[in-house]
This record gives structure tokens, sequence and C-alpha cells, in this order.
């Protein structure tokens, strides 16, 4: 089990998560071969084996969208660019401390 997240966790997923948000304007993709969220994820994630990792950017989206998966909330016809941009940002607005 992980031990709970710090404030300054939580401020370092809310600067990753609008980090993706910018990249998915230019570069998500619905197309299986993506980019997708997830890709989207672990473009920005730190690699430096400290959290916030991939996986604490990756749940923060997830309860964002109330345990839905990524790739079923993506890949709903007429999703946009925008639509994955915004709903990044939101997720990020849920993570502030």
């Amino acid at each position: 089990m992980t031990s709970p997240l710090t404030d300054q966790q939580k401020a370092d997923i809310t600067t990753h998560l609008n980090a993706a948000a910018a990249v998915a304007e230019t570069r998500w993709s619905p197309e299986p071969n993506g980019p997708g969220i997830c890709s989207l994820l672990a473009m920005v994630a730190p690699a430096d084996g400290h959290r916030p990792d991939q996986i604490d950017l990756w749940d923060a989206v997830v309860t964002h969208l109330n345990e839905e998966m990524t790739v079923t909330w993506e890949r709903r016809p007429g999703r946009s660019r925008i639509d994955v941009a915004a709903m990044l940002r939101a997720a990020a607005e849920g993570t502030r401390p």
C-alpha cells in the first residue's frame, strides 16, 4: 500500500495534469495507435522514481471520471482534443491541495 500524497505531491499532480492537457490540445488522438490519455500521462510524468508518478496521474484522472476507464471515455464518438484537454484540466483542479 502506498502512503497518502503530501500537499506538494498533489500540487505536482495538478501541474503535470495541466501539462498533459496542453499536450492533448495538439497530440491526442482517438485512434488505437494514439497517443491516448495514458500516453499523454507517460509523456509528462516524472521519470525519477519519486511520487507523483504516472500511476498517481492516472489515478487522479480515473477518480475524476468516477472510476471510468480512460480508454472507454476517450473513444466515445465525437471526442475531440478540446474535450480531452478540458477533462485533464478538470482532473487537475480536483487534485489541488
